[in-house]
């Protein structure tokens, strides 16, 4: 988490501070807390506001976040959710947004209670479409792992310790 402290002197001009800048700062960026201080410095009014915050990436640059195999995980969720809410007749959103499924692919969500952690996705949702996302995350990890241990044995018959 980041931290922003400002210092808003008062402007007589506009008979108040210029709040505009702290606005303006937190316009693209995720508040979790904003303190405010009030103090006086040789008779002059001064506000001291320290942001702590986290900044907001769009869809596509916390894709691009995404390590690959993180990525191509994603891209399976979101196949899975285009063709089984057109078997529903539904829009996809309704089983799960582009973000819900980020947040479960940096989870790593395993089990139906660790989708408890998605906001905006509820108990409804979990009980629909929970069980079937569960089993291609579990399923996707089991063949990636499976797939970084099929090596080959190494020959050490050559090495002077052996």
């Amino acid at each position: 988490m980041e931290l922003r402290i400002f210092t808003l002197p008062y402007d007589e001009t506009s008979e108040g501070f210029p709040d505009e800048i702290v606005t303006q700062f937190c316009m693209n960026k995720k508040v979790h807390h904003i303190q405010a201080k009030f103090f006086m410095q040789e008779g002059r009014p001064f506000w001291s506001v320290a942001v702590q915050y986290e900044i907001v990436l769009k869809g596509e640059e916390k894709i691009r976040a995404l390590d690959d195999a993180q990525q191509l995980l994603f891209s399976r969720l979101k196949e899975w959710r285009k063709e089984h809410a057109h078997s529903l007749g539904i829009p996809v959103y309704l089983v799960a947004t582009n973000d819900q499924f980020l947040k479960m692919v940096q989870l790593k969500c395993r089990n139906l209670e660790s989708l408890k952690q998605i906001r905006g996705y509820g108990r409804k949702r979990i009980e629909k479409y929970g069980r079937l996302i569960i089993d291609i995350i579990k399923d996707f990890y089991d063949d990636h792992k499976n797939k970084n241990n099929t090596s080959e044995p190494i020959d050490m018959s050559g090495f002077p310790f052996t």
